[in-house]
């Protein structure tokens, strides 16, 4: 048993994945729901693009002055 990745490819796609991760947490979406969300092609939540600068619009001061 592994518990790093066997590929270059597999680490790249594992970054991405705990990316996506950690940017749902941060902007408050559930990240499986986001990502039924992309794969089923609903079409409820928005790309994380658009809440980042919903968000962003609202604090003046960035993402760095917000408490987590």
């Amino acid at each position: 048993i592994s518990y790093a990745t066997q590929t270059e490819l597999g680490t790249k796609a594992w970054d991405i994945f705990m990316s996506l991760v950690a940017t749902t947490r941060k902007l408050g979406v559930s990240f499986f729901e986001y990502m039924r969300d992309r794969i089923l092609k609903i079409g409820h939540i928005p790309c994380l693009a658009t809440i980042i600068r919903e968000k962003s619009s609202s604090n003046p001061f960035g993402w760095s002055w917000q408490p987590e």
